[in-house]
């Protein structure tokens, strides 16, 4: 048991270590540029909608197919990760600006405390517009194959995992959302 505890210990911190050394693409965030190369990675054919399931603010279980029928937006964070900070204002303005076109922004906290780190975060970055979940095991972005915080996929209205973004981002950019609005303006397959 003091062995698994450790090997996961060593993991967080050498996760806490990569994202300190990339805090350097914060500026990127101005300008909705992306911050790592590349963009939006689509998944070409589209992953399946994921199975693990997540947690509500009152602990409650949630999956991914409770959200079909709109596009949504994944987002793993944590509140120790510097680039997950500067994003997550972002986040909360796309899916106010988005949220009646049929967009949902899930903002999953990877923290190991779940909601007693994750809430008292949202109430001092202000959040309004977005839902608290966690997943303190971070099993849903094992499933993903998640490898750095922040990282954001994006499901289509069928519940088909499309497109991921590994790094920071201005997500209430207007290249942000035009890259979504071809999600949005597509119908369901079934």
């Amino acid at each position: 048991m003091a062995l698994m505890l450790l090997k996961k210990t060593a993991f967080w911190g050498s996760l806490l270590a990569f994202l300190l050394a990339a805090a350097p693409v914060l500026p990127a965030l101005a300008d909705g540029a992306p911050a790592k190369p590349g963009d939006f990675s689509p998944f070409d054919p589209p992953l399946p909608t994921p199975n693990e399931d997540f947690q509500d603010a009152l602990g409650d279980k949630v999956t991914l197919a409770d959200f079909k029928g709109q596009v949504v937006v994944l987002n793993f964070w944590a509140s120790w990760c510097a680039p997950c900070i500067a994003e997550m204002p972002t986040l909360d303005v796309l899916q106010g600006d988005l949220a009646d076109a049929g967009l949902k922004v899930v903002a999953i906290s990877l923290d190991r405390d779940g909601i007693k780190k994750a809430a008292p975060f949202f109430r001092r970055t202000g959040v309004k517009n977005l839902k608290l979940y966690t997943d303190r095991m971070s099993d849903l972005f094992q499933e993903l194959k998640g490898s750095a915080l922040p990282t954001t996929y994006v499901l289509d209205r069928d519940g088909k995992v499309v497109s991921v973004y590994v790094g920071a981002t201005n997500w209430s950019s207007d290249r942000v959302k035009a890259e979504l609005k071809k999600y949005l303006d597509a119908k369901p397959a079934g």
